[in-house]
């Protein structure tokens, strides 16, 4: 299978400015090179303001005319208000072929930062099709939930995205979970970090964007300057790491009996 080519922005945002942000957003996506399979941007890069839901979708269309038609772009994640009034994090997937904008959503709001006063669960957990693979996204903190990335697997994700807001002082951590559920799962994970700014507590956001591969051998970083980034994917990695590691066929096929050790034959 030939190479997918990733670029993941890492973006020093001005938060409250959400059309001065979406503009730096278009000069950052004017400058990709041709061949670009899938762009991920980070979770609420364009501020932490709640957004009414048609206009999200049509500030995401317009950037996404930016891109090459045949690129998929991962939006990131906002807070968004749709018509039902209840406010939600959502991205979308658009472009890549597919015939309109999908919508996937943040199950679990952030306790520690105070969503849950705001923000309520989202349902929307897709999988799109692009270049023959399977792709999903789980955002920030629903990273931290393994039955939701071990669903999309189960589904036939080989590539789970995750937009996030993430501090500093938590990027070993998330770095440490991404490399588990890459690894339990036999995907690439890949996360887009926001830089630059500050957390709703006052913590430092530096970058930190990674991927982390199926075999759990290195973890590609990002650093902390803001830009894009540009990954090249060996998916036939996780076709060989899966010959040896069968967590999924396993997750698939193995049922327990009731007070019995092992597989029910």
């Amino acid at each position: 299978m030939p190479g997918f080519n990733l670029a993941v922005v890492q973006f020093n945002r001005k938060d409250d400015e959400a059309e001065a942000n979406l503009q730096r957003m278009k000069d950052y996506l004017r400058m990709l090179p041709a061949g670009i399979d899938l762009v991920l941007l980070p979770e609420n890069w364009l501020g932490s303001q709640i957004i009414e839901g048609h206009g999200y979708r049509e500030m995401m269309e317009e950037l996404a005319l930016v891109l090459d038609e045949r690129c998929l772009l991962t939006s990131g994640a906002q807070y968004v208000r749709p018509a039902d009034g209840k406010p939600l994090s959502r991205g979308l997937f658009l472009g890549g072929g597919l015939p309109g904008p999908v919508v996937f959503e943040k199950r679990f709001p952030s306790r520690s930062v105070g969503e849950r006063g705001c923000i309520y669960s989202g349902t929307a957990l897709p999988l799109v099709e692009h270049r023959g693979i399977q792709i999903g996204a789980v955002i920030c903190v629903d990273l931290f939930y393994p039955e939701l990335v071990r669903d999309l697997a189960l589904r036939g994700a080989l590539l789970i995205l995750n937009p996030a807001n993430i501090p500093r002082s938590r990027l070993s951590l998330w770095q440490h979970i991404g490399i588990t559920r890459a690894c339990e799962n036999t995907v690439f994970v890949v996360m887009a970090n926001n830089t630059g700014t500050v957390y709703p507590d006052g913590r430092a956001v530096q970058g930190g964007s990674f991927v982390a591969r199926p075999d759990g051998y290195g973890l590609q970083l990002c650093g902390q300057d803001a830009g894009v980034y540009y990954f090249t994917l060996d998916l036939d990695l996780i076709y060989q790491v899966r010959q040896r590691w069968p967590y999924l066929e396993d997750a698939r096929i193995t049922r327990f009996k009731d007070g019995e050790v092992g597989p029910k034959q």
